[in-house]
């Protein structure tokens, strides 16, 4: 697990090359590599930040070159089945001088190029260069699990893991893409391949970019979610409970290559502690294993429960099995926002990142590498919004008169901002009844956003609802035809999934210089599941009804069937009370009309609601102060650290 970078084309200054490596160091503290060579349009630069999980000797150092020179790699990730593909390697011919699966990698792409992406699994963002011709290939795993950015402008094209190393190249621009902003704001992130900064992309998972000797810059699919086909029978829940038990096993023996200490989180949710069975079933060791708990304090302004507890209960299903440890955070937000903002880079507004940050920094002392269970929520329909979605069609057949006269006016009278046991079902319930009534479409886009239609407009005056929505349309355009569960899930494994959960978990990770596998993202268990009938899925309203059905062959019923929790931090304690005084600077009308995105006089409407207890805006106050300390970092400043408040 490493940080990557590179720029191609145009001369570039030594002194910034040298600071756009060091903007990666934490992703890489155990060493550097830097590279110039010669190339036909000017120069390439090349770039790396280490973390040692494979052969950690200096042999395993980058850039790597093969043996005649004429081939540089720079890789971060892990290719799970390098033994197996140096094997076939070493039978075609080729010798290999260490024991990483950056050296295999290298080799596999001389000898069979982007057709040995097939062949890979793993996680993986890597840079191959040609000396010879100058070609450049960038590649990024299927599900986009590991990061990869790019620019290009005339003379240039420049990539790195993160967006600050391509900031501190020369003449980039840092001009706020605004149709990224309303989606930003929308739902806490962007939906790639766009950033929040016009003219810097994501290389788009599953695909590959050819950058030729002249410029010219191509990109290449070589890998799709896939779409179920409509009215497949499929296999019996048994049959299914089978083959993916079996699946999931492979995919986590595959994920205990290490040379260094490995463990894994543990929520006490089903996913989690799934993983950590099979961890313990396929190592037949101990499994080293991290929960977190918020002050007591906090617990009044938390919708979701403890997970301490039900980790407990898997700490002692497991006994001597698991080496338990526990980890009380009380961050002082104040300190450790600005900085998290800057790790955060392209910004993600959902303080679940905070959470994974100060988990792994946590856990860094004891274990370099963790197993997640992230992913199940996507794949197996296990959001309460897949319900939430289903359950409005029965809803809305209900006569006019029950609904608005009736229900809606009940839950319009629920505690909508005040804390309290009561206030996750307020949330739940109005985000339900506004958007039931809809077409099954623009449902599904009212629940996976934190602003209807109007409401946009309001705090964002510069761009409209439809077009913050676009990139979702796109993908639920491809699934017209099929079921509503399988279209919700193929349009989250390729937005929700790769551009918040697994962006934020790869960014607070690396952070903390710890790297995270995540077991039920194998691309063979994606490849299975989605092939599944969607009542495999969400099965008489139980979610992730097949994976449940294989946890139970290892875990108890109480924690297998324990309701959806959400890996929540107390965002509404921090927004109420911790940053109210930093809110009032940061958000200050003034500040706020200067920068020209946001409308001061909307935002002040949607913080006085929160601190008034009228509804419940955390989230949304979240994202204002994210943006507002993103845009100190990388556009007033110039990106080399946090700002300060």
């Amino acid at each position: 697990m490493c940080g990557i970078f590179g720029c191609v084309g145009r001369p570039e200054d030594e002194a910034r090359v040298r600071e756009a490596v060091r903007r990666l160091a934490h992703r890489g503290p155990d060493a550097e590599g830097i590279e110039r060579v010669p190339h036909p349009r000017g120069e390439a630069w090349l770039g790396f930040r280490r973390l040692a999980i494979q052969d950690p000797e200096p042999r395993g150092n980058q850039p790597m070159s093969d043996a005649t020179g004429r081939w540089r790699i720079v890789f971060n990730g892990e290719i799970y089945n390098f033994r197996e593909l140096r094997r076939e390697l070493e039978q075609a011919g080729d010798r290999f001088r260490t024991g990483t699966d950056t050296e295999v990698l290298l080799a596999a792409w001389i000898r069979w190029g982007p057709a040995c992406l097939e062949r890979l699994v793993g996680m993986f963002a890597f840079a191959v260069l040609d000396t010879t011709t100058g070609e450049v290939a960038l590649a990024r795993d299927r599900l986009g699990i590991k990061p990869l950015y790019w620019t290009t402008d005339a003379g240039r094209v420049a990539f790195a893991s993160e967006v600050k190393s391509i900031l501190a190249l020369s003449r980039v621009p840092r001009r706020v893409d605004p149709v990224a902003a309303a989606r930003f704001f929308t739902f806490l992130w962007v939906p790639g391949p766009s950033t929040l900064l016009e003219g810097i992309r994501q290389v788009e998972p599953g695909t590959w970019v050819r950058v030729s000797p002249d410029g010219a810059v191509t990109e290449h699919r070589y890998w799709e979610v896939p779409l179920p086909e409509a009215g497949t029978r499929g296999p019996t829940p048994a049959e299914a409970a089978e083959a993916l038990e079996g699946l999931l096993q492979e995919a986590v023996r595959a994920r205990l290559i290490a040379d260094v200490p490995l463990g894994a989180f543990l929520s006490g949710g089903v996913d989690s502690s799934l993983v950590v069975a099979l961890m313990r079933q396929a190592s037949g060791e101990k499994v080293t294993t991290h929960t977190v708990l918020f002050p007591p304090g906090d617990a009044r302004w938390r919708i979701e429960e403890d997970d301490a507890p039900w980790a407990h209960r898997v700490r002692d299903h497991f006994g001597e099995g698991i080496a338990y440890h526990e980890h009380l955070l009380e961050p002082a937000m104040a300190d450790l926002l600005p900085g998290m903002v800057w790790h955060l880079d392209d910004p993600v507004a959902d303080p679940a990142a905070l959470a994974t940050y100060l988990i792994c920094q946590a856990a860094r002392p004891t274990t370099t590498v963790l197993l997640a269970g992230m992913g199940a929520e996507e794949l197996f329909a296990g959001y309460p919004r897949h319900r939430a979605a289903l359950l409005a069609e029965r809803y809305a057949r209900l006569p006019s008169f029950l609904r608005r006269g009736v229900i809606e006016a009940v839950v319009g009278h629920l505690p909508a901002g005040k804390a309290g046991p009561l206030l996750k079902l307020a949330r739940r319930a109005r985000k339900f009844t506004s958007s039931a009534a809809l077409p099954f479409e623009e449902r599904y886009l009212g629940y996976a956003g934190y602003y209807g239609p109007r409401e946009l407009a309001a705090v964002c005056p510069s761009m409209g609802w439809d077009e913050a929505y676009g990139r979702h349309r796109e993908h639920l355009a491809r699934s017209r035809g099929l079921d509503p569960v399988a279209r919700m899930t193929h349009l989250d494994l390729n937005t929700f999934l790769p551009s918040l959960n697994l962006a934020y978990t790869d960014r607070a990770s690396m952070a903390a210089s710890v790297e995270v596998r995540v077991p039920l993202l194998d691309h063979r268990v994606v490849e299975y599941v989605q092939g599944l009938p969607s009542a495999l899925k969400l099965r008489g309203g139980r979610g992730k009804a097949v994976l449940k059905d294989v946890a139970l062959r290892h875990l108890p019923r109480g924690v297998v069937e324990r309701p959806k929790a959400g890996f929540q931090a107390p965002v509404r304690a921090w927004v109420s009370r911790d940053l109210r005084d930093r809110i009032e600077d940061v958000l200050s009308p003034d500040r706020l009309r200067a920068r020209g995105v946001l409308d001061p006089d909307g935002v002040w409407s949607v913080i006085r609601a929160q601190w008034e207890g009228r509804e419940d805006n955390a989230l949304r106050i979240w994202a204002f102060l994210t943006f507002e300390l993103w845009a100190a970092t990388f556009l007033d400043g110039d990106g080399a650290g946090a700002v300060t408040w």
